[in-house]
């Protein structure tokens, strides 16, 4: 069973810790259990109740009107409410339900519905990196059981992969040659494999080395392919894993390739002084408009 904390729920639903507390001390709403120790903790039943009450409570209804509400009445009025915005928050609240019960049948559902209707760019960069950073602090830190986050990162991954297939390939060998990897110790995916799509789709040659690739076996096939550029993108290493001091090393054993870099390690530890040679993204938006307009 998952157990949140009460900062989970804050961060998965956008209402402040005094609120979740007011709510349950003055409307008997969001009741946390506690373990043998007094420790006080949310289960799933919970998190899915406040992700409800939460997005209705934001879109204008008093937290002591929806006390009253019925499950069927609270049910359709997430379901019937036409603004844009809530139905937006209300789909990333349904996969992360998908998520916690397992219900990968519902999920991929969800999913593809967007995909067919949005397609895969608006998808990735709206939907899947919205709920990817709602419950990404909580895959990090074990709050959702692993299994959990396996099931879904499969499932986004072979969306990712169907949409690589799909691009029509162009013969340019006139194009620049990418080398895509992770660093040893990192094996989140999604990132590096949406990238590697968007330089397909750009007409860039692609060497895809994957997850968990260490410096020495990154040179090797360097030295052998010749890559003209190295990319990768970080979210999260074992716990000692310096930022920093891989960039370093990276760009003394690679001095004449341009190395890009992404991810929210890289954002989180703001790298700087790595190597002249080092180009760091802060966004998506810098991601896609220098593949974009590469030569």
């Amino acid at each position: 069973m998952n157990r949140f904390s009460i900062r989970d729920i804050e961060n998965l639903t956008g209402i402040k810790a005094h609120t979740l507390r007011i709510w349950e001390q003055r409307h008997g709403i969001i009741k946390p259990k506690r373990t043998d120790t007094n420790i006080r903790y949310y289960d799933d039943k919970d998190l899915k109740l406040a992700l409800r009450v939460a997005l209705i409570n934001q879109h204008g209804y008093k937290i002591s009107h929806i006390q009253r509400m019925t499950e069927d009445e609270v049910n359709r009025l997430l379901r019937e409410t036409a603004d844009a915005g809530f139905q937006f928050e209300y789909l990333l609240n349904n996969l992360i339900e998908a998520t916690i019960d397992m219900d990968m049948g519902k999920f991929e559902a969800l999913v593809d519905k967007y995909i067919r209707k949005f397609g895969i760019e608006q998808a990735m960069e709206s939907l899947i990196f919205s709920f990817l950073e709602k419950v990404g602090v909580m895959w990090m830190t074990d709050r959702i059981v692993p299994a959990q986050e396996h099931l879904v990162s499969n499932i986004l991954s072979r969306k990712i992969l169907l949409a690589i297939e799909k691009l029509p390939r162009k013969a340019d060998f006139t194009r620049p040659v990418f080398l895509l990897f992770l660093p040893e110790g990192e094996i989140h995916e999604l990132g590096l494999l949406y990238i590697q799509y968007l330089l397909l789709k750009y007409n860039n040659h692609v060497i895809y080395l994957g997850a968990n690739s260490p410096l020495d076996q990154v040179a090797e096939v360097h030295r052998v392919l010749q890559p003209k550029y190295l990319y990768t993108h970080i979210t999260a290493v074992q716990n000692d894993f310096d930022v920093v001091e891989y960039f370093k090393k990276l760009s003394i054993i690679h001095p004449i390739n341009k190395i890009f870099a992404s991810g929210t390690m890289v954002q989180k530890n703001r790298v700087s002084t790595a190597g002249n040679n080092v180009v760091f993204f802060s966004n998506l938006a810098d991601v896609k408009n220098t593949l974009y307009n590469f030569n």
